[in-house]
């Protein structure tokens, strides 16, 4: 009987971020994603902001931008991104 159970839930260990990369998360749309806001933005500061601030914008934009990167990557190593239809 507690063989059941056990089939019955799911692994839930990485679906608190499933708000981020939708029910069936692919490694190449969460990268397209963050790079597509990161130039939205970066354009967005560069042609609106005078040249001090616009430039500490860009830089924390693109900081932001690795550290998403690196946060896909690991997800990636973790496996979250080959998960099968099926779970």
């Amino acid at each position: 009987m507690s063989n059941d159970l056990a089939d019955e839930q799911p692994d839930r260990s990485l679906s608190g971020i499933e708000f981020l990369t939708g029910e069936d998360p692919s490694a190449g749309s969460f990268l397209l994603v963050v790079g597509i806001v990161t130039c939205v933005f970066i354009a967005a500061f560069q042609f609106t902001l005078p040249e001090p601030i616009s430039t500490v914008l860009t830089s924390l934009v693109i900081v932001l931008a690795v550290i998403s990167f690196l946060m896909g990557a690991i997800l990636d190593a973790l496996g979250y991104f080959d998960v099968p239809d099926g779970k």
